[in-house]
């Protein structure tokens, strides 16, 4: 016979463990450092999938990242109702606009509904490409070592395709900078 107390104890903690890992990639945030292990320094992780992977556009027209391929790269997952997110687009869009004519692209991937990304794109009028994602998007972080598909993420891939940095949560104002100019050299 099961003892009727201890299933139901049983039951609300694995409501909160389920509950708490489905609010994870929402609301965390960290102090952001570009973050690597011992074990899995940025480098160490491939960006073949990211440059095979494909993303609409606003058009509906699938853009493969394939195509920024031999640039260094900024590749920054975010979603509109994420306040972290929203509150580094001008860094972005001032990183996008200095470096743009040294093969720097800042690409932004959101893990959002298109209309409402389109409609912020239009009132920051964010300048560089910006495509859409969803779970796929979000898989592809995990594979660029977002182990918790937390947003936002960023990934730096350096010229020759090697991931140089990620940084998960809110980057710190200027860090950004301070990753990329050292490779421009």
């Amino acid at each position: 016979m099961v003892n009727a107390g201890r299933l139901i104890s049983k039951t609300v903690v694995a409501f909160f463990l389920v509950a708490g890992q489905a609010l994870i990639p929402a609301s965390f945030s960290v102090a952001a450092t570009p973050q690597a292990t011992a074990s899995e320094t940025p480098s160490a992780i491939s960006t073949a999938p990211l440059f095979s992977s494909s993303f609409k556009d606003f058009n509906r027209k699938m853009q493969p990242l394939g195509q920024y391929k031999g640039k260094l790269v900024v590749v920054y997952f975010w979603a509109t109702w994420c306040a972290s997110c929203r509150a580094e687009v001008p860094e972005l869009i001032a990183l996008h606009e200095k470096y743009k004519a040294k093969d720097v692209v800042v690409i932004g991937i959101a893990v959002d509904q298109a209309d409402k990304v389109e409609k912020f794109v239009k009132e920051f009028a964010i300048p560089y490409p910006m495509m859409i994602g969803g779970n796929e998007a979000i898989d592809l972080s995990k594979q660029l070592g977002n182990k918790i598909g937390g947003l936002p993420f960023v990934a730096i891939i350096d010229k020759q395709g090697n991931l140089v940095a990620k940084v998960l949560g809110e980057t710190p104002k200027g860090k950004l900078d301070s990753i990329v100019k050292p490779l421009l050299g």
